[in-house]
């Protein structure tokens, strides 16, 4: 069973992910959600996991530049995938600068699920 974490401040999102992920991942899974840096901090020091979803704007201005090296230096091997609304900001165009396993953008999530991003 896969064990994903969510990471992102709006529980509209988590719910619209959940339901993607329930039509489109046909393996077992599981789906935590954190709304804050923090939560996600928690669960990945007490949980299994083995795939992160990280929005890459959380409240506070927190932007994926700031928070995948917190989580990273958590558990250094769980892929990290952030999911923006803004494709092509400057600072989400190489994802290795950002050491994430991919960035998506959140209106093709849907699609890039169907074409196997989780591993199915």
């Amino acid at each position: 069973m896969l064990n994903i974490l969510l990471v992102d401040d709006d529980a509209v999102e988590f719910r619209l992910i959940e339901r993607m992920l329930k039509d489109c991942y046909k393996q077992p899974f599981t789906l935590r959600y954190a709304e804050t840096l923090e939560k996600a901090i928690t669960i990945l020091k007490t949980q299994q996991t083995d795939i992160v979803l990280l929005d890459d704007k959380l409240n506070y201005g927190l932007t994926a530049k700031e928070s995948v090296p917190v989580l990273k230096k958590i558990r250094e091997t769980v892929p990290l995938i952030l999911i923006s609304s803004n494709i092509d900001a400057a600072y989400l165009k190489d994802k290795t600068i950002l050491d994430v396993y991919d960035i998506v953008d959140k209106f093709n999530l849907k699609k890039r699920i169907n074409e196997g991003l989780l591993g199915q």
